[in-house]
């Protein structure tokens, strides 16, 4: 990855939630070229399996809210899912300007858009892929197996710049600890950009302002891993447990925070392809109401912390608020 700058430093590090999709279809190969072309040098996007075991870019396990197919992705070949055309976060068929449809992206075909963007210019264009794991007993889907998969298909690129330009991202239940991840793939952290553990303490931890980092086996474990791991966190409000662990001590790695917007009249949608339309007052949306939206995170929480990424639904905003403060001094980007 490119070089992660001290939590306390004037820099904090931006990653376009699914890409742009503010205004072209997530995860989509125009999600991805306009955040990069917007000079936001890191995109984050969800990897999954499709029945005959192609990588492809989605975050729903359910394809009804992102395209205009049905069903469980787990249960399609990939040819099916090309049959489908992506929509818009209004539930709208996308369109460009030259009549073409959006469709779903194989994790190769996005590794060869982010190479068209690789370089030694300082701006350190990347991509986080967020491996899923099995949604319900009927998914068959292991996380490891699945990041082996994008390991292979990003070594078959030939590519070293590339390779160390792609961030992988876990659940740590799903990563189960730093040995299994050594031992069931081809992980090297001198060979690709690096690996991001998402953990969690659980809800009545976050609300003990008191809590001990110390006492989450689970942390303190990927916290003395022989390599560079960055941390995400979910952050739930000001002054909640989670700042223990900003002001944590013996905190090697920094905080990757994550922060899902609420500006969206439609929210944020979940994985089973559902989203929360409760709050739904945006006339151009073709959503149903009856789901409550996911307000998880706090962007100003995770500015004045010791943060140094925040992947966000709104980087131009949040790239706002950080110049403000002071926090944004891109020249200090490097590799």
């Amino acid at each position: 990855m490119f070089k992660l700058p001290e939590p306390d430093d004037d820099l904090v590090i931006l990653s376009a939630h699914r890409g742009s999709w503010e205004i072209y279809p997530e995860n989509s190969a125009y999600a991805l070229q306009d955040a990069w072309n917007s000079q936001i040098e890191s995109v984050e996007v969800d990897a999954r399996f499709t029945a005959d075991k192609e990588v492809v870019l989605s975050h729903d396990y359910r394809i009804e809210r992102e395209s205009t197919g049905s069903g469980l992705l787990y249960n399609q070949d990939f040819s099916q899912l090309r049959q489908a055309d992506l929509r818009d976060r209004h539930g709208r068929v996308f369109t460009d300007p030259h009549g073409r449809k959006a469709k779903f992206l194989t994790f190769s075909a996005a590794l060869d858009l982010l190479a068209q963007y690789v370089s030694d210019d300082g701006r350190g264009y990347v991509m986080i892929v967020d491996v899923k794991a099995a949604v319900d007993d009927q998914d068959p889907t292991d996380p490891i197996e699945l990041m082996q998969h994008c390991l292979d298909i990003l070594a078959t690129k030939a590519n070293a710049k590339l390779s160390k330009a792609v961030v992988f991202k876990l659940k740590a239940k799903d990563a189960v600890d730093v040995g299994t991840i050594l031992n069931r793939t081809t992980y090297d952290p001198g060979l690709t950009g690096g690996l991001i553990i998402v953990e969690n303490p659980d809800d009545q931890n976050v609300k003990d302002s008191s809590y001990d980092p110390h006492e989450d086996s689970i942390y303190d474990q990927w916290n003395v891993a022989p390599f560079s791991i960055q941390f995400e966190m979910n952050q739930f409000y000001k002054g909640d447990g989670l700042q223990a662990y900003f002001d944590y001590i013996d905190q090697k790695q920094g905080f990757a925070t994550y922060h899902e917007s609420n500006y969206y009249p439609e929210g944020v949608a979940n994985s089973a392809g559902k989203c929360c339309f409760e709050h739904n007052t945006d006339p151009k949306s073709t959503a149903q109401r009856g789901i409550v939206p996911d307000y998880r995170g706090d962007p100003e929480m995770a500015i004045v912390n010791r943060t140094n990424l925040i992947t966000t639904d709104l980087p131009d905003v949040i790239g706002d608020m950080l110049r403000q403060i002071g926090r944004r001094n891109t020249t200090k980007l490097s590799r």
